[in-house]
């Protein structure tokens, strides 16, 4: 792959789902408009396949959702830090493997909150559904009232997401160029896949259709259009070259793996001490105080190892140090000429490790790294499939930590 195509910022994730917004660079591809992959927010893209009718359809999403957070906040703000109910716990993971690669869509996202409200408790359907005063008290265990707003934040923040991305959707549809998982469920064992490839006519036809996909997959990687990917395949079955076929996109497609994992040194403002021990990053200060300790709390705990720490400097405004900004309604992401902005939701606590594994995650992109998912729109089924790659990584899956990779790469891009 080119470095026109490299995969670029960055991750939205609020509550225990994500949507991803970037820049673009000039030499990397204009998709989707701040959410995507390689998202930007330019203007001048085309809105042909989003439709006004699906913000009236998820209303009522967004109607519950909204006021379940809020009930979630009331039920907090009469709790000590020990008995408060949280979204997301140091527990918490969410990874979607490439076996298991989600589906969604306009259908499927009313069908779920139609099951959610069936699966509302009675006791907290009056406050919910008929809105009812919210009372600071739960009027059911703790357990199955945070299970239930859990559920409903779900499907909220799934709506919050697709609204975001579906005036985008053709460029989502172009993004299965890099969808990698042809590559990927090779190199989960290259010796035995390598000689089921390098002996194709003698495996069995299940075996043979399973390669075929891998095969047309690595080949699109390298920015080749399907069609024509399985006719070349076609022929190298015929000339009984299909290991050959294997090696000639084998280099572009390892490439597109890569890509997912490497840091782009947007960061003007970053120096290392003297003993390569400690990086520094400026960030303008929020001038609120629990905010302030709140993210160079999380951040720092975060972005170390042993041997390696990271530093939040607070600074005055200035036009490239990175900083931090609340939106109400919006999935959290990062933004801007030099992916200098974070915004996030103000609806959810700070005290929530959900908000606080969010911060931990978006600074990954302020920083340079990409998301190590992907996401991308079928046109004919209509439907948004998303992906994680490696389950404990930070900018892959939520819940995902600090990982040594991570500070090699930063090592590399800012040396």
């Amino acid at each position: 792959m080119t470095q026109h195509f490299l995969r670029v910022l960055v991750i939205t994730c609020c509550a225990l789902t994500f949507a991803a917004c970037s820049k673009s660079e000039s030499n990397r591809p204009v998709n989707p408009g701040g959410l995507g992959p390689q998202g930007t927010e330019s203007p001048d893209q085309v809105k042909d396949i989003g439709t006004a009718s699906s913000q009236q359809k998820f209303q009522p999403i967004l109607d519950l959702g909204k006021r379940a957070v809020t009930w979630l906040n009331l039920v907090n703000s009469h709790r000590d830090n020990d008995h408060r109910l949280n979204l997301a716990d140091r527990n918490t993971k969410n990874p979607v493997p490439p076996e298991k690669p989600s589906v969604t869509s306009v259908d499927l996202i009313l069908q779920k909150y139609n099951t959610r409200v069936t699966e509302i408790p009675d006791a907290m359907r009056p406050f919910l559904i008929d809105k009812k005063d919210l009372v600071e008290t739960p009027p059911i265990d703790d357990e199955t009232f945070l299970k239930s707003i859990r559920d409903i934040n779900g499907v909220y923040q799934t709506a919050i997401r697709w609204l975001g991305e579906e005036p985008y959707l053709n460029d989502y549809a172009s993004n299965d160029i890099y969808d990698i998982r042809g590559y990927y469920f090779v190199q989960k064992d290259i010796p035995t896949n390598e000689n089921k490839l390098s002996h194709f006519f003698t495996a069995t036809t299940a075996d043979q259709k399973t390669m075929t996909d891998w095969l047309i997959s690595m080949c699109h990687n390298s920015e080749i259009l399907k069609d024509k990917c399985q006719a070349e395949l076609q022929t190298a079955t015929t000339d009984e070259l299909v290991f050959a076929f294997y090696k000639k996109y084998l280099a572009n497609a390892q490439k597109a793996y890569a890509d997912f994992f490497t840091v782009n040194p947007i960061r003007k403002d970053i120096s290392w001490s003297e003993d390569k021990f400690t990086i520094t990053q400026n960030f303008i200060d929020p001038k609120v105080a629990k905010v302030s300790n709140w993210l160079k709390t999380n951040i720092e705990e975060e972005w170390q190892n042993q041997g390696f720490k990271l530093i939040i400097n607070f600074v005055e405004q200035n036009p490239i140090s990175p900083y931090l900004e609340f939106v109400k309604g919006v999935t959290p992401h990062v933004s801007g000429d030099n992916w200098e902005k974070i915004t996030m939701d103000p609806d959810y606590s700070l005290d929530d490790f959900n908000t606080q594994w969010t911060i931990r995650h978006e600074f990954g992109h302020i920083l340079g790294f990409p998301d190590c998912y992907l996401e991308f729109y079928n046109k004919n089924e209509k439907t948004m499939m998303y992906y994680t790659i490696e389950p404990d990584n930070l900018m892959c899956a939520w819940g995902g930590k600090l990982q040594p990779s991570h500070e090699q790469q930063l090592r590399q891009a800012y040396k």
